[in-house]
């Protein structure tokens, strides 16, 4: 069997320091009778995609090792090529990788992608940028903007990001047609679901495949600041589509106008506040090696 050639690309600021063992981890448990492999080190911001548009034609498998950002921006990279992605989760939340049921300990991640086989993924797009896991606007734009602007990492710094803003954020106004009726309504949130979890196994959309050409719209209504803890746990049962403040609409493409100009995120990662937002699909346009169950 010929070897597959891979290249890790290490985000020096995930991982909280877990980031600067990943090297000898590779020597250690990645397979040499089916791998063999080079190891780089992004070096600024940006640097990541730059180094997958550069490399991608001469590895069969570019690895992004760090969070859902450093997964969007190699895979944002590799969409409508031949060259598969692999994932080493070191993020704060790792939702792609925990939708994948990628370990987030290392080592064991690269055991199962030692018996990993490559599968085709859906392409999110919203306003022209690419997304893979889960992306929105409002409440979860709020706290992406927060959160890049914290000092230290980590799901403690995220979950005080989360109680902290929950007690100012005022819903915003948001306008969109569904079957041929205009809605105009105050939203918490409005998530677009390529994978069921923004990430710590916090379910936003349980249905949700990235293989089905199809996105799941999660429209979340304003809700009693008491009804916190029961969404908190509804999420992590893979019960929030049961709660009488959420729909979820499934789709290819949809149409929203952000009237208020709410704070808009890319799988965790602040966006802007653009007026209109456009969403649509391209289906199977991504490789990814995915841990065989």
């Amino acid at each position: 069997m010929q070897k597959k050639q891979c290249l890790f690309i290490i985000n020096p600021i995930s991982g909280l320091g877990k980031q600067k063992v990943i090297p000898d981890l590779i020597r250690r448990f990645l397979d040499p009778n089916k791998f063999s492999y080079e190891i780089t080190f992004s070096e600024y911001a940006g640097h990541t995609p730059v180094l997958t548009a550069k490399y991608r034609e001469t590895f069969d498998i570019i690895v992004a090792v760090g969070g859902d950002g450093t997964v969007n921006e190699v895979a944002t990279a590799l969409v409508d090529t031949s060259t598969s992605m692999g994932v080493i989760p070191l993020g704060s939340g790792n939702g792609f990788a925990r939708h994948l049921e990628i370990s987030t300990q290392a080592s064991k991640a690269i055991l199962q992608f030692n018996e990993s086989r490559s599968v085709q993924f859906d392409t999110g797009i919203l306003n022209n940028k690419a997304f893979f896991n889960v992306s929105g606007v409002g409440f979860d734009g709020q706290i992406s903007k927060i959160f890049a602007e914290q000092l230290k990492r980590g799901y403690m710094t995220y979950a005080r990001c989360v109680m902290e803003e929950f007690q100012t954020y005022v819903p915003k106004k948001f306008r969109y047609e569904l079957n041929g009726h205009m809605v105009e309504e105050n939203y918490f949130l409005i998530a677009f679901a390529n994978t069921t979890q923004y990430g710590n196994n916090a379910i936003i959309a349980p249905y949700a495949k990235p293989n089905d050409g199809l996105l799941d719209v999660v429209l979340i209504r304003p809700f009693p600041s008491i009804h916190l803890p029961v969404f908190t746990m509804m999420a992590l049962f893979r019960n929030l589509h049961r709660s009488p403040y959420v729909q979820i609409i499934k789709t290819s493409s949809f149409s929203l106008d952000n009237e208020e100009k709410a704070p808009i995120h890319i799988d965790g990662e602040f966006l802007n506040y653009a007026r209109q937002i456009e969403i649509s699909v391209k289906p199977g346009s991504l490789h990814v090696m995915a841990p065989v169950k």
